[in-house]
């Protein structure tokens, strides 16, 4: 009839992130507030904002986000962004798969490190991605039972409430998802756990004796002790891996090691290569 029908299935989407921003965002199993973000069109930072998380890593299923920013216009594809508290504009560009160029063509902004808290953006529909690459991406998953290994450390950190790069970046970091790793001063497997630490998780955590040299019990002993250390910080993330890396009592007594700090940064950069993966 001369007038081009959209599909059902881009009309539900529209509906649907317009629903969201209105209604709010129910959490779902396995959700991460990396990827809720990305699929609303906003970026972690205002999420964490308007729901008052100080942890972006640490989510629970059932909870109900606000959700800033509003649904893409039909006729272009463009939606809008309320500049949140700590945005960089990098951050924004990142979060909605299009460059900083983008954004500031679109928004008449000369200065990239000048944008204001409350500033509504214009945000233009990301490109469709590319084909992937033949080569590999992420870090390396070696041999069967280290792709093994990352299955396990997703589920049981899903179990947890815990984004799943994050327990697999401190999981590379510590053995590189090696079972049969054994450290000098004892620690075993996958997370690295200490028997003794093991047997307090074991006894105090998860009311079961764990088995370090299986898998699955190797990672819910790391995972477990990450939470309880997560706890006893009081969400802060970089003193809860100082804590799995140092040890707490460590960490009051003498302060971060600039070891302890290197580890932290290696942690969270490993962070994000597993989340753009």
């Amino acid at each position: 009839m001369g007038i081009r029908r959209r599909t059902a299935t881009s009309v539900a989407a529209l509906v649907t992130l317009a629903t969201v921003a209105q209604a709010g965002y129910v959490l779902r199993p396995g959700d991460t507030l990396s990827g809720v973000a990305h699929r609303l069109g906003t970026t972690v930072s205002a999420l964490a904002a308007a729901n008052g998380i100080t942890d972006p890593d640490r989510v629970r299923a059932g909870d109900t986000l606000d959700v800033p920013g509003g649904a893409p216009s039909p006729a272009t594809g463009t939606r809008t962004y309320r500049v949140a508290a700590g945005d960089a504009l990098s951050r924004i560009a990142r979060a909605h798969g299009v460059s900083m160029a983008t954004l500031q063509e679109a928004n008449g902004i000369s200065d990239p490190d000048r944008i204001r808290i409350g500033q509504v953006m214009r945000v233009p529909a990301a490109p469709a991605p590319a084909a992937p690459a033949s080569g590999r991406s992420g870090p390396p998953a070696g041999a069967a039972q280290r792709a093994e290994a990352g299955r396990i450390i997703e589920d049981v950190a899903r179990r947890y409430g815990w984004n799943p790069a994050f327990v697999k970046a401190l999981a590379w970091q510590e053995s590189g998802w090696q079972m049969r790793r054994v450290s000098s001063t004892g620690a075993v497997g996958i997370m690295q756990v200490m028997p003794g630490t093991g047997d307090f998780v074991s006894r105090r955590l998860v009311g079961r004796t764990l088995d370090l040299r299986d898998p699955v019990d190797n990672v819910t002993a790391g995972v477990a002790f990450l939470d309880h250390l997560h706890d006893l910080t009081g969400g802060d993330v970089e003193a809860t891996l100082a804590g799995y890396y140092q040890g707490l009592a460590s960490v009051r007594k003498h302060g971060r090691y600039a070891s302890t700090d290197a580890y932290i940064r290696n942690v969270l950069a490993l962070k994000s290569r597993f989340e753009r993966a």
